[in-house]
């Protein structure tokens, strides 16, 4: 081995488009466990990957670590599919690292104990904390700075005091198109912005704001996003580090490293055949070529849209690093448009490769770098304007203003392609000076978003008794409706604008006093809107019927569904409508004889009519009064003949008639009912009515 175990870096990250590296306190050493375990040697330019296991989450978080060559890891493991878990990992008493190493076209997968790796709290000693306490970093900066300066002993760090608040760049990198990211860069839309000019609830999709006609358009990038790229200390990693460097040339690099580096950002790339055409324009522009290099990469690398700025087929122009393709429908021929501009200065018309990497040189050091944003992040996060002014430089643009570029995630991906080169060519040891940014009022850590799944919360109508909302507008939350008391009852139905969503609150209900009744909509990523209704109960609350049924019984008037009876014989036939009307009020009664003519006076007689009508109901009875077969409203001799000769055969009875004859109620008449009739008329006993 060169070194005795070197010092390598584990990050958490999350999957993207490229390596998104997320916030961590430490990094690791690994260190041999014993002599009788699996060894993997790394030679040339293996590296490897883990799986970090986070107790808390009970989840894998995917990260990168860098070995140099030659260094030496121990494996609990090796086993081909990374899937399958040993039996061996029981010897780890808590988290394990899962890594996996390539050699002779072998992949060896392995574990090692995190109780057996040391973090780098043990690089932060007193003397590093007050270089960097000194130099002006805020306490958040040291840990990491310190682990760099112990792999790195000739790297030098150097804090850019902003003067502003941390909260406040955010803000002023959120406006209009300032901050953009693919959805393909994105964890399921979690990086994405919501916002009124970013999100289209209504009609269900994000809004483009560049390269609009392509299959992966740029998108406005949300809050927490911003945050996290804004934020240096997310970044403060062999890796990403060069996003601070200085793109200034520096003439102490021979150019035959120089190229080395600019060949392997270039390897297997079309843009290899102008490497000569990078290192000259850097000596021209005075602008860092290996820089230039990783800016014509990260623009117009084989394989993406950017092509066609390099391959003169739209205007016979070229632009090697897109300079002026701002943000549109095809902003690749906005910055193709640009190169054909005459402008002497940056040898435009840009008609040649050579023309169009040099003179884009010399636009960036004229815009960039002589005017104090001369490093990759300050070229996206123009926050210099303070510090340019303690130093006693005028600044050429305010904050926020002249930013370059729009992906909030190109600094640190030029960064990486930039490591990649100085790792591979051995450059990592030499001189560099970052100008790392620090903010006041920094919060402890920012973190990339983790939400998952489509973020529309949105409702497309809402149906109350089976009709929409007239004007029913997703956006609004409040509505009123008007809801008559004497019918308190709703029916609340709803239709989400993407059917992902979850409806809570719908059904029918039965409203007794003024209230709101709240729909809950949750969205796929969890996200909740709420709607509210307010019910307020209007009308004149209006009794309800007595039903006819009910009404008879209050007023104490016998009954079945055919007949009516419980009158004393000889009563006034108005008895019987003074009692239902004394009973229900809003009743309608009409009394008419068995032979259909009105009848409103006179003695109650069986075969009488009643008719009687509550509301919508209309019920007819007959009456009855037991005993009195013939109708004449008395109970006679005639009756008692009446019945016998029926019982004889010599006479019929039927309807009220046939039931008045059974005069104790017993279901059918015989000899005992005209008997009775028989004492009733003789005065030896009274039939119940």
């Amino acid at each position: 081995m060169k070194k005795l175990y070197k010092c390598m870096f584990i990050y958490l990250f999350i999957i993207s488009f490229f390596m998104l590296i997320d916030n961590v306190q430490a990094s690791y050493k690994a260190t041999v466990l014993n002599s009788g375990d699996a060894k993997c040697n790394l030679y040339e330019e293996s590296t490897g990957y883990c799986y970090y296991k986070d107790k808390n989450l009970n989840s894998y978080n995917v990260g990168a670590i860098w070995l140099d060559t030659g260094d030496e890891v121990t494996v609990l493991e090796d086993e081909k599919n990374p899937n399958i878990k040993s039996n061996d990992l029981n010897i780890c008493s808590d988290e394990y690292v899962y890594t996996s190493f390539s050699y002779n076209n072998s992949t060896y997968y392995g574990y090692y104990c995190k109780s057996y790796l040391t973090n780098g709290n043990d690089k932060l000693t007193e003397e590093l904390k007050k270089e960097f306490k000194d130099a002006g970093f805020p306490e958040s900066y040291w840990l990491k700075l310190s682990i760099l300066k112990s792999a790195h002993p000739n790297w030098a760090f150097k804090a850019i005091n902003t003067g502003l608040k941390f909260d406040d760049v955010i803000a002023n990198q959120t406006y209009g198109s300032k901050s953009l990211l693919r959805k393909s860069m994105s964890n399921n839309y979690a990086y994405l912005s919501l916002a009124d000019d970013a999100f289209d609830y209504k009609n269900d999709n994000f809004i483009p704001y560049d390269d609009k006609t392509g299959k992966d358009p740029w998108y406005k990038a949300n809050y927490e996003s911003i945050a996290y790229y804004v934020d240096p200390r997310n970044f403060l990693s062999d890796m990403y580090l060069f996003q601070f460097e200085t793109l200034s040339y520096d003439e102490s690099i021979p150019d035959d490293r120089l190229k080395q580096s600019i060949n392997s950002i270039f390897e297997n790339d079309y843009l290899s055949k102008f490497t000569d055409s990078f290192l000259e324009a850097g000596k021209i522009s005075k602008v860092n070529p290996i820089y230039l290099a990783s800016l014509s990469k990260e623009e117009v690398s084989n394989g993406t849209t950017a092509g066609t700025a390099i391959n003169g087929e739209y205007n016979k122009m070229y632009n090697f690093y897109n300079i002026g393709a701002y943000s549109d429908a095809n902003p690749v021929y906005n910055g193709l448009n640009f190169a054909a501009l005459t402008d002497e200065a940056t040898l435009r018309p840009w008609s040649t490769e050579e023309l169009a990497i040099t003179g884009g040189a010399i636009w960036i050091y004229n815009n960039y770098v002589y005017t104090g944003q001369d490093t990759s992040y300050f070229k996206k996060y123009n926050v210099i304007y303070n510090y340019l002014v303690s130093i006693g430089r005028t600044p050429t643009y305010n904050n926020y203003g002249h930013q370059y570029m729009q992906n909030i995630a190109a600094p640190s991906s030029e960064a990486a392609t930039t490591y990649k080169s100085y790792n591979k060519n051995k450059m990592l040891d030499l001189s560099y000076t970052f100008y790392i940014p620090v903010y006041e009022n920094m919060p402890e850590s920012t973190k990339l978003p983790t939400k998952g799944g489509w973020p529309n919360n949105y409702l497309k109508s809402i149906s109350i008794n089976k009709t929409n909302i007239i004007g029913f507008d997703g956006e609004v939350e409040n509505y009123n409706y008007n809801l008559d008391i004497n019918e308190p009852v709703i029916t609340l139905s709803a239709e989400p604008v993407n059917n992902s969503a979850k409806i809570e609150g719908l059904g029918t209900f039965e409203i007794t006093e003024n209230t709101t009744k709240t729909i809950k909509v949750t969205a796929q990523n969890g996200d909740v809107k709420t709607y509210n209704i307010k019910i307020t109960l209007t009308g004149t609350k209006l009794e309800k019927p007595i039903d006819i049924a009910t009404t008879l019984n209050n007023a104490g008037i016998k009954n079945n569904d055919r007949y009516i009876h419980g009158f004393n014989v000889g009563s006034n036939i108005s008895i019987i409508k003074e009692k239902i009307l004394n009973a229900n009020k809003v009743a309608v009664v009409t009394l008419k004889d068995s032979s259909g003519k009105e009848k409103n006076s006179g003695v109650v007689a069986t075969g009488d009519s009643v008719t009687i009508v509550v509301g919508d109901e209309t019920k007819t009875y007959e009456v009855v009064i037991y005993g009195d077969v013939t109708g004449d409203g008395k109970i006679s001799a005639a009756d008692y003949l009446k019945i016998k000769n029926t019982i004889m055969g010599t006479a019929s009875l039927s309807g009220p008639y046939k039931e008045a004859a059974d005069v104790d109620k017993n279901g059918s008449f015989k000899a005992s009912d005209y008997l009775r009739i028989k004492d009733s008329i003789m005065g030896i006993t009274t039939i119940e009515q």
